[in-house]
């Protein structure tokens, strides 16, 4: 009697151990599927994508839809806002992608993120700055934001002309960037898109009937330039641009009046002949309406002396984009706005074209 009551002791005991370890392992499998705030999450998949294209042109021409792009860095900021901070930095690998011979027009590539060492519900800011052959040195990027060291945050996350480097590299130095804010998940991808666009404005003039004296004087160059000195830093994301222009820093590149010329181009000696230049200069705001800031760019005839023997002011075409004569939100109508515009980031602006070059008037 003992042997049987001991038997079903033990039958019930075996069943209710059985029992406890399926609805612990139930619960295992809950918390396996639905993780608490804080785990690790899965892997971060990213399509980079470049557009040639510039996003607005001031009496364009249609051409120029290339870019020149041949490294992008890929920056991983934790949080977002100004006081995300910089935990981790990727080469992509852009060039290699494409067998060493980069696009140069819209272009796309898929990566794998390196890092993986995400909180699942935490948001990450992914920041890819992409750089032609001269912008690395001329910005001193890559490694001038970092993430290690002294880390950068977003909001110091900025473009800016090296102390080594002169302030004419800028005209030479295409500079492009994109962000994409991601919360991973507990899958095993996550993934994102980053569009990246430029970080700098493009300035081309094309000019004809270029004298070769003016008076007694002979003439030695056209000389364009800004009203103010250019600026020599850039933020990398994209800040507001309407109703008031704040996509800037305020960040003479000298401190004197040199920084104020976009190009020179020295007079062909033959007033039939037509001649070019362009250059990058980085965001720029609208002047202000005062009688001694009524122009944003201004085209100069020079002589041999120095001395401006002729300017012109360059003017929008009518109904252009950029056009400011709404006060850049102000409510102050100004009767100058063709000529006091704001220079834009990925914005082409177009002195003439290449088949309607702006007349100099020759020699008079």
């Amino acid at each position: 009697m003992n042997k049987k009551i001991n038997r079903t002791n033990f039958l019930l005991l075996t069943a209710s151990c059985l029992l406890f370890m399926f609805t612990a392992c139930q619960k295992d499998d809950n918390l396996f599927e639905k993780p608490a705030p804080g785990e690790q999450a899965g892997e971060i998949s990213l399509l980079f994508n470049i557009a040639g294209e510039p996003e607005t042109r001031s009496a364009v021409d249609g051409t120029g839809n290339t870019q020149h792009v041949q490294y992008v860095q890929l920056y991983i900021f934790q949080g977002t806002g100004d006081n995300a901070t910089c935990i981790a930095s990727e080469n992509i690998g852009w060039v290699e992608h494409f067998g060493n011979i980069p696009p140069t027009n819209n272009a796309q590539m898929k990566y794998k993120v390196k890092y993986n060492n995400f909180i699942i519900g935490n948001p990450y800011t992914f920041l890819a700055v992409g750089l032609d052959d001269q912008s690395g040195t001329t910005y001193g990027l890559p490694a001038a934001i970092m993430a290690s060291g002294t880390p950068t945050t977003l909001g110091n996350a900025n473009a800016t002309l090296t102390s080594g480097a002169s302030w004419t590299a800028i005209s030479k130095s295409e500079l492009f960037a994109g962000y994409s804010i991601i919360t991973p998940t507990m899958y095993s991808l996550n993934n994102g898109r980053i569009d990246m666009y430029r970080r700098v404005a493009g300035i081309t003039g094309w000019f004809t009937h270029v004298p070769t004296t003016v008076g007694l004087k002979t003439v030695s160059s056209i000389r364009v330039s800004l009203y103010t000195q250019q600026n020599k830093s850039v933020p990398l994301i994209k800040r507001q641009q309407k109703p008031l222009f704040q996509d800037y820093i305020t960040s003479p590149a000298t401190a004197n009046t040199d920084s104020k010329v976009l190009f020179t181009i020295p007079a062909p000696g033959n007033t039939g002949t037509t001649v070019s230049q362009g250059v990058y200069v980085l965001p720029t705001p609208t002047p202000p309406a005062a009688d001694s800031y009524n122009y944003t760019i201004l085209i100069e005839v020079v002589a041999t002396d120095g001395s401006t023997v002729s300017s012109k002011r360059v003017k929008l075409t009518q109904g252009d984009i950029l056009d400011s004569s709404t006060g850049q939100g102000t409510g102050v109508i100004d009767q100058e706005s063709d000529y006091r515009f704001p220079i834009i980031a990925n914005h082409f602006y177009s002195i003439g074209t290449a088949t309607s070059p702006i007349d100099l008037g020759g020699n008079i």
